[in-house]
């Protein structure tokens, strides 16, 4: 926005310096293009202008840029153009970066003998000067030296103090967007560890692999359950409650907007033009952008919260303890724990006799691949499952397929190592290799695109999973941890919350289908299902049931919702709930889709109702069909509600439906995440 005005204004040097700004977001917002074009208007003014210093700041992050795209030899050149300017300038920070970048490139081309040179005399500086965010990426980069000479010893050494300074630099920043960013580009260290530990003999090194897996997955959401980085910010002073007054306003003006967005067609919505509309998604992005930044200024008054001095991983989280891990699974559960070494998909395998290790399962562009040919297959019945009704049978033999080939990527060797450990068969019945094996309930922790695979669903060419397990899943091993170590109770009180629209009519009848199964029910449909009866209730329910049109925001998730009957929850409306029960379910479509952050972190539904204090949350992966979901939503708290706990009720009403309705997009979208 400033960037014309201030061309208008002549005023150059503000000009060259909002252009290189632009650069930089464009380089870490990957839009490369407009990052070369704007850092080059930039380098130009500032070269007119006769700025030395300021052409070498915009030529340091062109250094980047290319160092970004690989491209080393560049890098290395503008990286030099920019270190003498900098030092003239006596600008540290930046002198150094271009040094790092110099080494790096060094590193890349094989020049070995240069990198080290370069990568420890940058290292010796930025240590004297205290800039430990040069000395994290110098031991990185000297880690990645050493381990190609061979010399893991001191790779390792280099790694681990990496890891220590990102996460000492990590733990005061008081914003979850502001810990999720900052890793984002910071998990080589982690990932060499692991592969420096799975490359040494013995069963201790793979549970340190796991732990240093565990310390860079789902930090920011694991803290917000823990208490290490509040999100619920309450007034101190006058300021701070302008502040949350504010917000509330804010909140208001965009359900007022989002209603205007998603109102159905007909009527006035038919009229309106395409800068109607463009002037109802601008004033939305107004007020998401200033929700956004008074959020923050209130997390930052607030500080990081109340993590005791003691504590380490990442600010304030204990780090993952996996003996304890073993003791909650017991003798009943095994946990598999998906990662990635470069290419390669490996899983960990920790169940109460110990913690082993599947590699080379698949490569990313396999995966990717065989889940988009089975998206592909459910796409046929997403809009509408009575035009196809013909086509079932062969469109039910398709998916299976894909479910089968996704099964020998993902979970066919990880089944051989718990073959003799005995299945679940579909009556609930132990099966397996003889007498004395035991039931194994698979808890699934996903990574990357694995959090769209509906692993209860894989087939192994006689049967899907579901059919033999329990089937449940968690963000990571230390979310699940936390949602074990929640009381139980009874699931007696329900508040029920439905709002129905065109896509979904049967709401109303799954709600009032649904009261009379609990002692005590609380039902509010339509308009009666408002954020303000919500959070009045949600504090006494055992569960809490809303059965709404859910919306997925890929461009802002943390603004995903659930449409409630006087305006839309957010995800962050969800924090400030104040739930203490045992189950949340979402009887919406795709409402377990997230945005997957670097390290894992969802952004979506799901950080939303765990922060609110939700042990088990049952969710949808894509697109229901209304009539399955209120059969099977009936089914599953009816076996709730005899005693069954939430994955065994769960799969009981799958494979009823499975039977009657044989295609898995009616069966098996929904899936359990958090406590089973």
């Amino acid at each position: 926005r400033v960037i014309p005005i201030f061309a208008s204004l002549g005023m150059r040097a503000e000009q060259a310096r909002a252009l290189a700004q632009g650069g930089r977001a464009a380089l870490h917002t990957g839009r490369p293009e407009e990052a070369h074009r704007l850092l080059a208007e930039a380098r130009a003014l500032y070269a007119a202008e006769g700025n030395a210093v300021g052409e070498a700041y915009v030529t340091l992050t062109e250094a980047q840029l290319h160092h970004a795209e690989g491209e080393h030899e560049a890098t290395a050149v503008l990286a030099a153009q920019a270190e003498a300017p900098l030092a003239d300038a006596g600008a540290w920070r930046r002198l150094l970066l271009a040094r790092w970048l110099r080494g790096e490139a060094a590193r890349a081309q094989g020049q070995e003998r240069l990198a080290q040179i370069l990568l420890e005399s940058t290292l010796r500086d930025a240590e004297a000067q205290a800039l430990p965010q040069v000395a994290e990426r110098c031991h990185t980069s000297l880690g990645l030296l050493a381990a190609a000479r061979g010399d893991r010893e001191r790779a390792e050494d280099f790694f681990k103090r990496a890891v220590s300074l990102i996460e000492t630099l990590r733990a005061p920043l008081p914003a979850e967007e502001f810990r999720t960013a900052f890793v984002a580009d910071k998990l080589v260290p982690y990932d060499e560890l692991v592969r420096l530990c799975l490359e040494d003999d013995g069963r201790a090194r793979v549970t340190e692999a796991l732990c240093y897996v565990e310390r860079a997955r789902s930090r920011a959401l694991t803290e917000m359950l823990t208490g290490a980085l509040d999100v619920r910010p309450r007034p101190r002073d006058e300021f701070e409650a302008e502040l949350l007054a504010r917000l509330e306003e804010l909140r208001e003006e965009l359900n007022w907007f989002y209603s205007q967005i998603n109102r159905p067609p007909g009527g006035d919505a038919a009229r309106r033009g395409p800068a109607a509309m463009q002037a109802l998604h601008d004033a939305v992005r107004e007020r998401e952008t200033r929700t956004l930044e008074i959020t923050r200024q209130l997390q930052q008054r607030g500080g990081g919260g109340d993590a005791d001095a003691g504590a380490v991983a990442l600010g304030g989280a204990a780090p993952l303890d996996v003996e304890a891990l073993r003791r909650d699974l017991g003798p009943g559960a095994v946990l598999v724990e998906y990662t990635s070494l470069g290419d390669e998909l490996l899983a960990f395998v920790v169940t109460d006799e110990g913690v082993d290790v599947v590699r080379r399962l698949a490569t990313e562009d396999e995966l990717n691949a065989a889940l988009g040919q089975f998206r592909f297959q459910l796409g046929s019945l997403r809009y509408g499952a009575a035009a196809m009704r013909a086509h079932l049978e062969p469109l039910t033999f398709r998916a299976r397929h894909y479910l089968g080939v996704l099964y020998d990527l993902l979970l066919r060797r990880v089944e051989e190592k718990l073959s003799a450990m005995g299945d679940v068969t579909s009556e609930g019945e132990s099966s397996g290799s003889g007498a004395g094996t035991r039931a194994r309930r698979l808890v699934v922790v996903p990574h990357r695109a694995l959090h769209y695979v509906p692993f209860h669903a894989l087939y192994d060419g006689r049967s899907y999973v579901v059919e033999r397990r329990e089937v449940s899943y968690a963000p990571s091993a230390g979310v699940l941890r936390h949602c074990l170590s929640r009381p139980r109770r009874d699931f007696d009180r329900a508040l029920l919350l439905g709002v129905s629209d065109e896509q979904t009519p049967r709401v109303r009848d799954e709600i009032r289908a649904l009261a009379p199964l609990f002692p005590a029910a609380t039902a509010l449909l339509d308009e009666e299902a408002t954020l303000a009866a919500l959070r009045a209730h949600a504090s006494d329910a055992d569960v809490l049931h809303l059965a709404c049109h859910g919306q997925f925001r890929p461009d802002n998730p943390l603004f995903s919702s659930l449409r409630l009957g006087d305006g839309w929850l957010t995800v962050r409306d969800a924090y400030a709930l104040d739930f203490g029960g045992q189950l949340v379910t979402l009887s919406a479509c795709e409402t377990g889709v997230n945005a997957v952050a670097p390290g894992d972190e969802l952004i979506g539904l799901v950080r939303g109702f765990f922060s609110a204090g939700a042990p088990t949350l049952l969710l949808s992966l894509w697109t229901v069909d209304d009539e399955a979901t209120a059969g099977l939503m009936r089914d599953f708290y009816a076996h709730l509600l005899a005693g069954e706990r939430p994955a065994a009720a769960l799969r009981s009403a799958q494979l009823k439906l499975m039977r009657a309705q044989p295609h898995p997009f009616f069966w098996s979208p929904f899936v359990l995440t958090g406590r089973w």
